[in-house]
């Protein structure tokens, strides 16, 4: 008896021992045997083109909490290869009108997405008429032209073929060729239709002075091959009054085989030769003749350059020649272009650069035999959202108003838009040009949609017929130095005792063009000792104000840092500080034009921010009313080491911001300010966002309570830190 029980005892104690080590090598404490439970393909919903390419990502996400990017070891299929195919890396191509599934399978576990091919025929999406707002006086003509815009990015000239008409023929009649005559004062909208497509323009007829003039601007009498210049032209009155007319004026050139000029007067330059260069309206016309030349090129170099960007941003990139006669000039033609990696970032021929894929690519121009290129890097950040601004809208018939959108990234970043298709719901109502300028139409309620890609945003829209009562013009009873530059803003009072903003919309106009100028955006310019009346006009209803020009000059420009040094691939900002002979300073001094004494080393536009791009050392120039202020700038060969954010973990309260700044340390043991380099993201995007802007890069938003952390990317090299909102 004691024999059984001494052997069941041991039969027991080594099946306990055998449960034991099972339960040894399958316990939790192991986090090499955790276990694959799915695979997340992204994007999970997209479309292409036929012909296009998309490319996908895997995923896969495990059962002890992590995750591992499966993309180059997964299996990649499509349910439908007459549709899309799709290769072993996960780029998809396009191949038919349809709907496919892209299947990624790692391990037995499958994730997939759905990508939709559309036909690659194009479909008029919108109608544009140029100019969206003019303004002529009664018995004077208007030409109006009519762009459609296709599906597949391409315009075409629709004037000739599209259906016009006037809103009240009373105040403007238009003939079928699309040029419309003043006829009484008031207001009117030019429409033009075309398979059922419209698109239109308001059209001010003013009982005014006569025109007895038009000057245009700039004097040159050359230019080069493939390049573009923008011309203006400036009317006067009977009264003595000016007004720009840039966008009133017929522009006309008389040998478009040596040089095109559009219906805004921009010169565009085809082949060596001589061109006269008109400007009309009415019986007034100005007329100049400009050479075509074709200087010897010595270099080429692209902007930007050393950007770091989300997925989905569309950036316009430059090649800019440098002649053999110590000029340069930005081309606009003769380029070809070509990205290293289009799966991270694509290119077309006009050099707009659009991100698809994280990774790196490199942007090339060539030209004859000079090339240069331009590194982009692109982050894993998705276009989640748009925000349209403003979000809710009431104008009068007849005005326009200006909306504009930004981008919201699933890292919690945000960055201004400006590649983006606008529509309108009803375009009756209310129409919405190319640049986000929308105009009433006639009374009534329209959504404004602004779209990029698949993702869209919205604003709703009320157009009344509250008429315009009075204008007032601001800032009002005004002084200013010579050589300076003021912004004014219309603001009208309707006839339902609301305001709106109509500084768009209005005529500007300066009673004494000798003391100073004013453009169609209401920027005033003086330009002697003298007072001047700068009305603001809409049909019969106008508001002005008195600007007094004193005798104070500008005697001197003062550019900050006066001395700088960067590494190439980076931006650095400069400012410009005007000093007058009444002893007044003037801070960030408006109108300035900045150059660059060699834009091949580092090149520098109008607002002030300079580009590093070749070693070297260059002048920055500050010019304004025919004084230049100057300052160093030195381009090293330094690579970036690290970097590093400040301020290091900040607390601000729910609603407040915070203005984050990262400093890069480079292999020559140099230090420099990175935080217009840097692309910023925030880990949630609810506690804080980030913004990516050259105004105000760098700057967080407070959402709500929590904690999140802040990134800052340059290149692929990054640094972080937490930020604490109460």
């Amino acid at each position: 008896m004691k024999f059984f029980v001494s052997l069941l005892a041991v039969i027991c104690l080594v099946f306990l021992v055998s449960c034991s080590a099972k339960t040894s090598q399958t316990g939790p404490t192991s986090p090499q045997n955790a276990s694959l439970t799915s695979v997340v393909v992204s994007p999970s919903s997209t479309s292409v083109s036929a012909g296009a390419k998309q490319p996908f990502t895997a995923t896969g996400h495990y059962s002890d909490g992590t995750t591992k990017d499966l993309t180059a070891s997964a299996q990649w299929k499509s349910s439908n290869a007459a549709v899309a195919s799709i290769d072993a890396t996960g780029v998809a191509t396009g191949v038919a009108a349809g709907l496919a599934a892209i299947t990624a399978t790692a391990s037995s576990v499958q994730g997939s997405a759905n990508l939709t091919v559309n036909t690659a025929i194009a479909n008029l999406t919108s109608i544009v008429v140029s100019p969206s707002s003019s303004s002529v006086s009664t018995g004077a003509k208007q030409p109006f032209t009519a762009t459609g815009h296709y599906s597949d990015g391409t315009t075409k000239d629709l004037t000739a073929s599209a259906q016009w008409k006037s809103s009240n023929a009373a105040v403007a009649s238009i003939d079928a060729t699309g040029v419309a005559t003043g006829v009484a004062a008031g207001l009117a909208t030019i429409t033009a239709t075309a398979s059922s497509m419209q698109g239109s323009a308001n059209l001010t007829v003013n009982a005014i002075a006569n025109l007895t003039a038009i000057a245009i601007t700039p004097q040159l009498s050359s230019i080069p091959i493939s390049t573009t210049q923008q011309f203006s032209a400036t009317g006067t009155y009977s009264d003595g009054s000016t007004r720009d007319l840039s966008l009133l004026v017929t522009w006309s050139s008389s040998s478009t085989a040596a040089a095109t000029v559009d219906v805004n007067g921009l010169v565009t330059s085809v082949a060596a030769g001589t061109t006269t260069i008109t400007a009309t309206l009415g019986s007034v016309t100005q007329t100049f003749t400009i050479t075509v030349t074709t200087p010897t090129i010595s270099d080429i170099f692209v902007s930007p350059d050393g950007l770091t960007e989300p997925i989905g941003i569309s950036q316009q990139y430059t090649a800019t020649a440098d002649y053999s006669d110590g000029s340069s000039s930005d081309l606009s033609s003769g380029i070809t272009w070509v990205s290293s990696a289009p799966a991270v970032a694509t290119v077309d021929s006009r050099g707009v650069v659009t991100s698809v894929g994280p990774g790196t690519t490199t942007i090339s121009a060539t030209v004859g035999s000079f090339s240069d290129s331009s590194t982009l890097t692109v982050v894993p950040a998705h276009l989640q959202s748009i925000t349209v601004t403003p979000s809710t809208a009431k104008l009068s018939a007849g005005t326009l108003l200006q909306f504009t959108a930004t981008g919201n990234f699933d890292d919690g970043s945000t960055q201004p838009l400006t590649s983006l298709t606008w529509s309108s719901s009803a375009q009756n109502l209310l129409t919405i040009d190319v640049n986000g300028v929308a105009a009433g139409v006639i009374p009534g309620s329209a959504t404004v949609t602004a779209t990029s890609g698949t993702i869209s945003g919205t604003a709703s829209v009320t157009v009344t017929n509250a008429s315009i009562s009075s204008i007032a013009v601001t800032p009002a009873n005004s002084t200013m130095p010579i050589g300076a530059m003021k912004q004014f803003t219309a603001v009208a009072t309707l006839s339902d005792s609301s305001t709106q903003d109509v500084s768009l919309t209005v005529l500007w106009s300066s009673s004494l063009a000798a003391a100073a100028t004013i453009s169609n955006q209401g920027l005033a310019n003086s330009v002697a000792n003298g007072t001047t009346t700068i009305s603001a006009t809409v049909g019969a209803v106008s508001g002005s104000t008195s600007l007094t020009v004193s005798t104070a000059t500008l005697t001197s420009i003062t550019v900050n840092p006066s001395t700088a040094h960067i590494s190439a691939h980076t931006y650095i900002r400069f400012t410009a500080t005007g000093h007058y002979s009444d002893g007044s300073v003037v801070n960030n001094l408006p109108g300035v034009s900045w150059k660059s004494s060699k834009p091949q080393l580092a090149s520098i536009r109008g607002v002030g921010i300079a580009r590093g791009k070749r070693v070297g050392t260059v002048t920055i120039k500050a010019t304004l009313a025919g004084i230049t202020g100057t300052a160093t700038l030195v381009v090293g060969n330094g690579t970036l080491v690290s970097t590093a954010i400040t301020p290091i973990n900040p607390t601000i309260t729910r609603g407040g911001t915070q203005q984050f700044a990262v400093t890069g340390t480079f292999s020559d043991a140099t230090t420099q300010d990175l935080t217009l380099n840097s692309h910023w993201s925030s880990t949630s995007g609810s506690v804080a966002t980030i913004a990516n802007n050259p105004g105000v890069a760098g700057l967080a938003t407070a959402q709500a309570s929590g904690v999140t952390t802040i990134g800052a990317n340059i290149g692929g090299i990054q640094s972080s830190t937490s930020l604490t909102v109460n």
